[in-house]
C-alpha cells in the first residue's frame, strides 16, 4: 500500500468510529461517503443524516528530495452533513467536537498510527444555509505529512 492510501485508511476508519456507542454526539460514522459532498447530495446517493463526507484534497511537495526521499503533505476535507432544521447550529458543534476527537492524534505520538510524520487538524467552515436548502454542513481540513522513498523495490 502506497502511504498516501494508508494515511487515507487510517482517516477512513477514524471517521466510521464516530458512533453515539463509541461516546460521540452522532452515529455519523456509520455513514462514510467517500468522495466529494456535492456529488453525493446530487445524486442522492446519502438518505440518511447526518452523514460524512470524506473528500480527497491536495498532495503537495513539502520539501526537496533527499537521497532518494521525498516529504509530501496530503490533506482532506472532511465535511459533516446534517438536515437544516432547528437546533442545526448545535448539532454542528457537536459534530465538529467529534472529528476533531476522532481525529487527532494523542498528544501528538500516533502519526496516524505510524503511517505519517505529522497529522494536523485544521479550522473549520460552517455552512449553514438561509435560502432554505435543507443541508447543512460543518467542514474540517486534516494534513498529514509523509515519506514517499524513491525505490523501486519499495513500495513505501
Amino acid at each position: 500500500m502506497i502511504p498516501s492510501e494508508a494515511i487515507y485508511a487510517v482517516y477512513r476508519e477514524r471517521l466510521k468510529s464516530i458512533t453515539t456507542a463509541n461516546g460521540y454526539h452522532s452515529d455519523a460514522g456509520l455513514e462514510v461517503y467517500e468522495g466529494w459532498l456535492a456529488h453525493a447530495l446530487v445524486m442522492d446517493q446519502q438518505q440518511e443524516f447526518p452523514f460524512i463526507a470524506l473528500q480527497p484534497g491536495q498532495d503537495r511537495r513539502a520539501s526537496k528530495s533527499s537521497g532518494g526521499r521525498l516529504v509530501r503533505e496530503i490533506n482532506f476535507e472532511i465535511i459533516v452533513a446534517e438536515k437544516a432544521a432547528d437546533g442545526v447550529s448545535a448539532r454542528l458543534l457537536q459534530h465538529e467536537f467529534d472529528l476533531i476527537h476522532a481525529l487527532a492524534d494523542r498528544n501528538n505520538t500516533e502519526q496516524l498510527n505510524g503511517t505519517a510524520l505529522s497529522n494536523e487538524v485544521g479550522d473549520a467552515d460552517y455552512n449553514i444555509p438561509e435560502d432554505g436548502y435543507p443541508v447543512a454542513w460543518v467542514a474540517l481540513t486534516v494534513t498529514a505529512r509523509y515519506q514517499l522513498i524513491l525505490d523501486p523495490d519499495s513500495q513505501t
